[in-house]
C-alpha cells in the first residue's frame, strides 16, 4: 500500500490524506511488534533460568521409593544421595540390599547409564499390583530369619511400559547378576527375583526329646512339643478383596468410572483354608486411594495418617473360617490434576489402586489437564540447544519486523514533509 500511495503522490496531491492514515496505521503497528518483541524477550529469559535450573516435580518422592527424593537430576544428581541412606540403614536399605546378596563393593562399583525396561523386575516398598499381575511380596529377613520389613517385586513394564527408557546405575552382582539402582527413586531393578536364603535349621522334639535336625519340621497345634514334616498341620490364609460404588447403584466399582462425591466401600476378607487355627494382623494401605478421596468409614479400624493405613486388631481364625471387615471412601468433590508421579508413575495417575491378595483398581474421572497428560505422555525430546536456538530465530523475527515497521513509519514522515514543504 505504502508503494501505490507514493507512486501515485505526484499525479494526485489529494493523496496526502491517505498518506496520514498509513502513518496512524504504523504508529499502531509499532507499537503492536514493540510489545511483540518485549514478550519474546521475556519468555526467552524464562526459558533460559529454565534451562540453567531445571524444575523439580512437585510429586517427586513417595512412600514407595527406597531413596526420598531419588538421587537428583542435571547438576544436582549425585550417587552418593544413594549412599548416605544406605550407610545409614534408612528404610532399611542395607537390610535389603543385603537380603538381595548385593554388597557395598557392588554397589560402589555400578555405572551411570540408561535401560529399556523389557522383562526387567522393580522393586519397591509398597504394593501396587496383584499377585495374578506378577507382583511378588518378599518378607526380608535377618541371619536369625526375624523378618525385618516387606518389599515387593513387580514387572516393571507395569508401571513404565516395555519399551520405556530408564536413567539410573547398573552393576552386576555374584548373586543376582545384572541389577539397577533408578535415577528417579533409588529403587532396585532386577532381571530375577532370588530365592530366600535357607531358614535357621529346627529341632524335630517330640515330648521334649530330640529326634532329628530339619529345615522343613513345622510345630503341629494342640501338641507345642511335637514338630512334624507335615504341611496339612499348618493354617493357610487366602486374602480377597471387592469394592462397590454406592453412588453408581452398588455396582461393581471396578467396572466403572467413579465420579466426583461418589462413595465406595471396600470389604476385606481373610479365609483360612488350612487344617490350623492361625492368628492374622489386618491392614490395608490407602496411600493411593487417598490420593483422590477421603475416609469416611474405618469399618472398626484404626487409620494411621503418616502411613495411610488402616489397621484392626489382631483376629484368630480357625481352620476353615473367614472374617471380613468393611470401610468406605468418598471421592473428593473436586478431582486434583496433579501431575503423575515422577518416581512412582501410579501416583496421582487416575487410578486408585490398591492390593489386599487381590488387585482392586477404580478408575477416576480426572479433569481435563490429566487426560491432556495421559493421552501426551511426554513432549518432544529437545535439550537446551534446540530451545535456545529455536527461541533466538524466534525473537530474530520478531526483531525484523519491529525494525521494519520503525524505517517505514520514518519514511512516511519524510514523505510527508517534502509533500508540505512543496518539494513532492
Amino acid at each position: 500500500m505504502f508503494r501505490k500511495i507514493v507512486s501515485n503522490l505526484s499525479f494526485s496531491p489529494a493523496i496526502v490524506g491517505q498518506l496520514g492514515f498509513y502513518a496512524k496505521r504504523l504508529r499502531k503497528e509499532e507499537t503492536t511488534r514493540r510489545l511483540g518483541v518485549i514478550f519474546v524477550v521475556l519468555a526467552l529469559i524464562v526459558q533460559s533460568v529454565a534451562i540453567l535450573q531445571p524444575p523439580e516435580s512437585a510429586n517427586a518422592t513417595g512412600t514407595n521409593d527406597f531413596v526420598d527424593g531419588g538421587l537428583g537430576i542435571g547438576a544436582s544428581r549425585s550417587f552418593n544421595k544413594y549412599l548416605v541412606p544406605y550407610d545409614a540403614n534408612a528404610r532399611n536399605l542395607k537390610d535389603i540390599m543385603t537380603y538381595m546378596g548385593i554388597s557395598r563393593a557392588e554397589i560402589t562399583a555400578t555405572q551411570y547409564t540408561s535401560w529399556i525396561v523389557n522383562n526387567t523386575i522393580s522393586w519397591g516398598h509398597n504394593p501396587r499390583f496383584s499377585y495374578a499381575q506378577g507382583e511378588r511380596a518378599v518378607a526380608v529377613t535377618n541371619t536369625a530369619g526375624k523378618t525385618i520389613t516387606t518389599i515387593y517385586a513387580k514387572p516393571a513394564k507395569l508401571n513404565n511400559g516395555a519399551r520405556a527408557r530408564i536413567y539410573g546405575w547398573v552393576g552386576h552382582s555374584a548373586r543376582v547378576g545384572w541389577f539397577a539402582i533408578m535415577q528417579a527413586c533409588g529403587n532396585l531393578v532386577t532381571n530375577v527375583i532370588p530365592p530366600p536364603p535357607p531358614p535357621p535349621v529346627k529341632k524335630c522334639v517330640y515330648n521334649a526329646a530330640i529326634l532329628a535336625d530339619s529345615k522343613d519340621c513345622l510345630p503341629c497345634p494342640g501338641n507345642q512339643n511335637l514338630w512334624i514334616k507335615d504341611s496339612s498341620c499348618v493354617p493357610n490364609i487366602v486374602k480377597s478383596k471387592t469394592a462397590s460404588n454406592l453412588t453408581q447403584g452398588s455396582v461393581n466399582a471396578t467396572t466403572t468410572t467413579a465420579n466426583a462425591s461418589d462413595q465406595i466401600t471396600y470389604t476385606i476378607t481373610v479365609h483360612n483354608t488350612g487344617l490350623a487355627p492361625t492368628s492374622v494382623p489386618l491392614s490395608e494401605r490407602l496411600d493411593d486411594v487417598l490420593e483422590y478421596s477421603t475416609l469416611i468409614d474405618n469399618g472398626g479400624g484404626v487409620f494411621d495418617p503418616a502411613t495411610k493405613t488402616l489397621s484392626w486388631p489382631t483376629i484368630q481364625l480357625a481352620a476353615a473360617a473367614s472374617q471380613s471387615r468393611t470401610f468406605a471412601i468418598k471421592v473428593l468433590d473436586t478431582i486434583p490434576a496433579t501431575a503423575q508421579g515422577a518416581s512412582d508413575p501410579t501416583s496421582y495417575d487416575c487410578v486408585m489402586s490398591n492390593v489386599f491378595g487381590d488387585n482392586v483398581s477404580i478408575k477416576v474421572l480426572c479433569p481435563t489437564p490429566k487426560i491432556i497428560e495421559q493421552v501426551a505422555t511426554q513432549l518432544p525430546h529437545t535439550g537446551p540447544k534446540e530451545n535456545l536456538l529455536f527461541a533466538g530465530v524466534v525473537l530474530a523475527i520478531v526483531t525484523y519486523f519491529y525494525a521494519r515497521s520503525r524505517q517505514v513509519r520514518k519514511e512516511v514522515r519524510l514523505l510527508r514533509r517534502n509533500v508540505n514543504g512543496g518539494t513532492i
